[in-house]
């Protein structure tokens, strides 16, 4: 009786050590196309549960919506992005509604949330004073700009409300990252002035966007993919790109933001983290060398010791915003719409940054 429980055992290990390693195989090569884009915040506990739940999705997909694949935004009007030969791509000013849906219950529901862009093409932070006592920049990618909020819930409105006679300046936009702060500050060199304040968004993922590595481009070919299937992608999208050259300078130029219309930069080989912490570094050295302001960098996500924070620069303070940083939970979504921060945290983030200029 004992050789046949423990011989029962052991069977019903094979087949179920042998169930996993298929419904891994499975689970590969249904999601391959998107691997890049995959969260590891909430994976499967099994490959097994895993490979049931994405073949309901695929038979059924009104009953089981794959939550990822269901999502989509809009930009309404069309027209919300221009080409840029120094930023590879800006905003056009106006008003604007961003709508995130995703399929719930077989039905498919949005939030709607105001993006109001000003003619200088920064996002609307309220009422600026003509002769601000200072200014304020605002400096990063989506998160810093706001997406998934309305103008009245963004970091930068929140600052201005709270500096009101101060004028807060939004230079922020969806997948930008510190080549674009850079080019900003330079485009900005007549008007930032000693005692303005410089707010620099920074998270570990910055690091890949620096250098625009493979890796970054098959992740914007998967996102478009899956969140903006009837967009027909241009060839004039570009993405801007810091390098170091052969004698250690840092170097700006513009590569192809689509895999379709450059598929040799979609496939070569990853740069190396310590080339990436490198470059991202010589990026921080000229921020801080290129504007007389003080410069809060504020971290956003990411491992507290991460290499690229360590000797800051003399005029940059860094400001610690992880939501390991803060003793309340404060990461909220879009409604679950998206995965940018809600109104819970920006208003986390404005309270630490607000801390650090009300220092100044």
């Amino acid at each position: 009786m004992l050789r046949k429980t423990v011989f029962s055992l052991i069977l019903t290990a094979f087949f179920v050590a042998a169930f996993e390693i298929g419904s891994a195989v499975f689970l590969y090569h249904a999601h391959q196309d998107r691997l890049s884009a995959q969260s590891s915040a909430t994976p499967h506990w099994s490959a097994t549960v895993g490979a049931i739940r994405t073949g309901l999705q695929t038979v059924l997909p009104e009953r089981f919506p794959d939550a990822q694949r269901s999502r989509r935004m809009e930009r309404l009007p069309a027209g919300f992005f221009s080409p840029d030969e120094a930023q590879g791509y800006r905003a056009n000013p106006g008003h604007y509604v961003f709508r995130y849906s995703a399929l719930r219950g077989g039905k498919r529901e949005h939030v709607d949330t105001a993006v109001t862009i000003s003619p200088d093409g920064t996002r609307f932070t309220g009422a600026v004073p003509a002769e601000p006592r200072r200014r304020i920049f605002v400096l990063g990618d989506s998160f810093m700009f706001g997406d998934g909020v309305n103008d009245g819930q963004t970091l930068g409105f929140l600052l201005q409300a709270a500096f009101p006679t101060d004028a807060v300046h939004v230079h922020a936009l969806g997948g930008w990252s510190w080549p674009n702060a850079l080019v900003t500050l330079r485009q900005l060199k007549d008007r930032v002035r000693p005692g303005d304040v410089v707010v620099l968004g920074y998270a570990h993922y910055y690091k890949e966007r620096h250098v625009a590595a493979p890796a970054r481009l098959r992740s914007i070919r998967d996102w478009m993919a899956s969140s903006f299937p009837d967009v027909v992608l241009d060839p004039k999208d570009r993405l801007l790109r810091a390098r170091l050259d052969g004698d250690g300078k840092l170097t700006l130029d513009t590569i192809a933001m689509h895999c379709k219309f450059a598929p040799e930069n979609c496939t070569a080989p990853e740069p190396t983290l310590e080339y990436s912490d490198r470059v991202s570094k010589a990026l921080l050295q000229a921020i801080a060398a290129a504007t007389p302001a003080k410069v809060q960098l504020v971290h956003l996500f990411g491992p507290a010791n991460d290499a690229v924070l360590a000797g800051l620069p003399a005029n940059v303070e860094l400001v610690r915003a992880r939501p390991e940083d803060f003793s309340y939970a404060m990461r909220d979504d879009v409604m679950g719409f998206d995965d940018h921060g809600g109104p819970y945290w920006h208003h986390a983030i404005y309270t630490k940054v607000r801390a650090a200029i009300a220092r100044e």
